[in-house]
């Protein structure tokens, strides 16, 4: 441990691994957040829009898990934490705002924003950290988020083509880091020993990411119903919207005798396990982003005539979620329920048909096998068990 005055702001791994009240604070701002991304794309479903609202919650993820490791290594109930905290929370309500014209006016809000919160929270940890052995960690962050930063603002002085293809470079730098771990001049690769980190705390904050992504479905989906004349076929819409909701966070959080802190904590590689573990919520979160979109249409337009795009939303969400469920159980638990992916399947293959069905119905035929899947899930568990 460090001796100067910083001290006090780094975490004590022998005191209780726990959330603080600063940290749901920050994640309101994805509330917001989430819900312009679906806003984003349900203005541009096509597969352009399709891919930049990808490369928009690649970066507003990758913003929240450096965030979250920098709580995870400093003790986020000191004032000044707390203070760092809040000023990315600033940068990122920024960013949330810039989103839906991320690639037309708003470019350079959203890239400034984005370039300033990782720069600035790797120098602030810089300095933290200098006399601590964690003290590279940060110098790495500031070497490979100064060379995509300026790949960042490039594109955003470019033209929309050329934007998407130096943010999606930039964003593929800011990916490759971890996975190369993060060599740097003289002071080389990231050892596997920076990255044992606190598991319960990880693992806490991601399912407090999973309950703001589905909140965030949920106040769409009222705000949509909401907006709309109360006709039995909304009101049918609006039903199976919300039961759709309600069955993603059954998948999820069903069994808690599965504890994600323990699984990265007791790991022979926590790194590893923290880096899937990652990459598995991204994949349920981008899922949470599509069935939003999807309950949207269904209520807004619930006999409207179909369209590709409609089914690939209304399908497609419960099945990233489900494939990211999948990847966390495999990954982490090394357990993968046999519902899960004989339902994703079932929702692939029927896809094509649902061509030839209302949207409300389509919904209707998701919630019937995710009502399946939580079923057999629980059967299957309870068999275990006897």
């Amino acid at each position: 441990m460090t001796t100067d005055r910083y001290a006090g702001l780094i975490r004590d791994p022998n005191r209780p691994q726990r959330a603080t009240a600063v940290e749901l604070f920050y994640d309101l701002v994805y509330v917001f957040m989430l819900a312009r991304l679906a806003e984003a794309l349900i203005h541009d479903l096509h597969p352009l829009g399709a891919y930049e609202t990808l490369i928009l919650l690649l970066a507003t993820w990758w913003v929240w898990s450096y965030t979250n490791l920098a709580t995870d290594t400093l003790d986020s109930s000191r004032p000044a934490v707390q203070l760092l905290v809040i000023a990315i929370m600033f940068g990122s309500l920024v960013m949330s705002t810039a989103v839906p014209d991320a690639f037309e006016g708003r470019g350079l809000l959203f890239a400034s924003a984005y370039v300033g919160i990782h720069l600035g929270r790797s120098l602030v940890l810089a300095v933290i950290l200098r006399r601590h052995r964690l003290r590279n960690r940060p110098l790495r962050g500031i070497f490979w988020f100064g060379m995509s930063g300026a790949i960042w603002i490039a594109g955003a002085f470019s033209s929309d083509g050329v934007r998407v293809l130096l943010w999606t470079l930039a964003l593929a730098l800011d990916y490759l880091g971890p996975m190369l771990r993060w060599p740097t001049p003289w002071i080389g690769r990231s050892p596997a020993w920076e990255w044992n980190l606190a598991g319960e705390h990880l693992a806490e904050r991601y399912r407090q990411f999973i309950i703001i992504a589905l909140g965030e479905t949920i106040v769409i989906t009222a705000r949509t119903f909401r907006s709309s004349d109360y006709g039995s076929q909304r009101v049918f819409a609006f039903v199976t919207a919300f039961a759709t909701t309600v069955l993603l966070w059954w998948i999820y959080f069903y069994r808690t005798r599965e504890k994600l802190g323990n699984a990265i904590t007791g790991s022979a590689d926590p790194g590893r396990e923290t880096k899937w573990a990652g990459y598995a919520h991204l994949v349920m979160v981008a899922g949470v982003v599509l069935t939003t979109v999807g309950d949207e249409l269904i209520i807004k337009h619930p006999y409207g005539p179909m369209q590709e795009s409609w089914v690939a939303v209304i399908i497609g969400g419960p099945v990233l979620f489900l494939l990211g469920r999948t990847l966390l159980g495999h990954e982490v638990f090394v357990h993968v329920a046999r519902p899960w992916v004989i339902g994703t399947c079932v929702l692939v293959a029927m896809a094509p048909g649902m061509l030839f069905l209302p949207p409300v119905a389509v919904s209707a035929t998701v919630v019937a096998v995710l009502f399946a899947i939580v079923l057999a899930d629980a059967l299957s568990t309870r068999e275990r068990r006897g």
